[in-house]
């Protein structure tokens, strides 16, 4: 008999969605359906076969989600908290995953957190949703790792510590796993021939987009690299082609610098990540997602500058490794770019930090001149230097295949409806 699944990710970039992707073929006899919105949604259409059917909708917003919640046999959600607390309202079991699970930030107990997710569980619905409401949106996704029936974190540096931490609260379900990332694809795409037109340098900026960055009117970051790309294309004439890929760019726009053609693009994955298996040469914001592809396929990534707080926090945790040392950072530009300690007011900062490099020239060229000088850094790696350095990341960022996990769950015990 077929499981049904409903499923949603947070639309926050690529990664969240990336990873949902990359866990349905996993799941096996069971039929899943999508609601979401945003780049979420964008990049689940343009993987429609990994899908029975796709929905835009807000997990937010109850009537998006009655009628999915009420034909499920189980929910499975990529950090979004608030498809979890529907869910276990409507005793559907779910499996929950989490890339980031070292990063959220709380000012709560584990035990209080735990107290919470009984009351949101077993209390009446205005007293759960309460308790809900009132918790930060890190602390949501805290909370649905310890409501869901099984829940799964993908390895970086502190995630084994909360891990342990929820253990100690009774939360036993919770495991590490390795890169939650389509392997399949990846895969595929080491076998492939190099593209008919390589790229000299591929750039990588993800989907951008998230709570507060969009491609309208917070999207400083954006125009500074577009610029520098420019100059650069000026400058480096050997490398004949620069391919920027992200879902900004919608449209495909190809420019010609000197004798360099940049070509601007929002590929499909596949065809993405063909060119990333044969890039001599490729840059990214310090994303986790694009570090696991980066690294499966054996490309060092020269590290870009910060797009929000999130990226800041994955770059500490990443210093004191080669990529980490070579990252271009806005935090090495001096105290200028020292942002608050928070996610939202973090990112906002970084965003009017950024924007007022687009009127600040003396600025700008300090940033242009770090870029260029990091790139410099990192194509002076010998081939030697560059193996050794994904393989450091490798032992850093790796884990239990995800496959592995999923194949030894008890499918009647995680799609059983809670009835004590």
């Amino acid at each position: 008999m077929t499981m049904r699944i409903l499923s949603s990710a947070q639309a926050c970039g690529f990664g969240p969605v990336s990873k949902l992707v990359a866990i349905t073929p996993l799941l096996a006899d069971s039929s899943v359906d999508f609601v979401g919105q945003d780049v979420a949604l964008d990049f689940a259409r343009r993987h429609s076969h990994r899908f029975h059917r796709i929905t835009e909708g807000d997990t937010r917003r109850s009537e998006d989600l009655a009628q999915g919640l009420a034909d499920a046999d189980l929910v499975v959600s990529v950090m979004d908290a608030e498809l979890v607390f529907r869910a276990v309202r409507a005793e559907v079991p779910v499996l929950f995953f989490d890339s980031l699970l070292g990063f959220w930030l709380t000012g709560r107990s584990f035990e209080e957190l735990a107290a919470r997710a009984h009351l949101v569980r077993w209390a009446d619905h205005d007293t759960a949703r309460y308790v809900f409401d009132t918790l930060a949106p890190h602390e949501r996704i805290l909370l649905a790792h310890l409501l869901a029936r099984r829940s799964y974190a993908q390895n970086f540096p502190g995630v084994p510590a909360r891990i342990a931490a929820m253990a100690g609260v009774g939360a036993d379900h919770v495991e590490l796993c390795g890169p939650i990332v389509d392997r399949n694809a990846l895969e595929g795409a080491l076998a492939q021939p190099p593209p008919e037109r390589p790229a000299g340098l591929l750039i990588n900026l993800g989907g951008f987009q998230n709570f507060f960055l969009d491609y309208e009117s917070h999207n400083a970051y954006l125009d500074v690299l577009r610029r520098w790309v420019a100059e650069l294309a000026e400058a480096r004439p050997e490398l004949g082609r620069i391919l920027v890929c992200g879902g900004a760019f919608r449209q495909r726009v190809t420019e010609t610098h000197g004798e360099v053609e940049v070509e601007y693009a929002f590929l499909p994955q596949t065809e993405f990540l063909r060119h990333l298996a044969h890039a001599p040469l490729y840059a990214v914001p310090p994303s986790l997602t694009s570090l696991h592809e980066s690294v499966i396929l054996r490309r060092l990534p020269l590290l870009l500058p910060e797009q929000h707080y999130g990226h800041i926090a994955n770059l500490r945790a990443l210093r004191g490794t080669v990529a980490g040392d070579i990252a271009a950072s806005l935090t090495d530009l001096g105290d200028r770019f020292t942002v608050p300690e928070d996610d939202l007011e973090g990112t906002k900062a970084l965003d009017r930090l950024t924007r007022e490099l687009l009127t600040d020239e003396s600025g700008y060229r300090h940033l242009a001149d770090h870029l260029d000088a990091r790139l410099t850094a990192y194509q002076k790696l010998t081939a030697e230097e560059r193996h050794a350095a994904v393989d450091e990341l490798g032992d850093l960022l790796g884990g239990p295949a995800l496959a592995d996990l999923l194949s030894r769950v008890d499918v009647s015990l995680v799609t059983t409806r809670s009835t004590s």
